[in-house]
């Protein structure tokens, strides 16, 4: 345990003397999760995949459209606290899905924006290739 205590340590200080960023994202609860991954790259660069009937994988997205981040973050907040399916993903991450919307949440801690989320082309077949 000292071992790994003294390599973070040093792998912490490396990254700073290097200039290299150190990523955190500070959540501790699914709300939290929520809105940073809205407020995140995903909402801006998914945002065509949560309009009513856009198709993704065969399935039409059946809500009504999701027009801003805060109603993106209401909307991931619901797939986080009831998932079809989760599990937890290498390096810390950990995956959600959503049958009934075809959507995909990453939670990742190590990133600044907590993770992503979107409607994968190759639906739930993309969440179980998830590692």
């Amino acid at each position: 345990m000292t071992y790994l205590k003294t390599f973070t340590a040093a792998a912490f200080a490396l990254a700073l003397s290097t200039g290299a960023a150190v990523a955190a994202c500070g959540a501790a609860s699914n709300a939290q999760f929520a809105a940073a991954i809205a407020h995140g790259h995903a909402y801006t660069k998914h945002a065509a995949e949560f309009v009513n009937g856009a198709v993704e994988a065969g399935l039409a997205f059946p809500d009504p459209t999701i027009a801003n981040a805060n109603d993106f973050a209401g909307f991931l907040e619901g797939i986080l606290n009831a998932p079809t399916q989760n599990k937890a993903l290498v390096n810390g991450r950990h995956g959600y899905w959503d049958a009934t919307t075809g959507t995909i949440i990453i939670t990742n801690a190590n990133v600044n924006d907590c993770g992503t989320a979107f409607r994968p082309s190759a639906g739930v077949t993309y969440y179980n290739s998830q590692n």
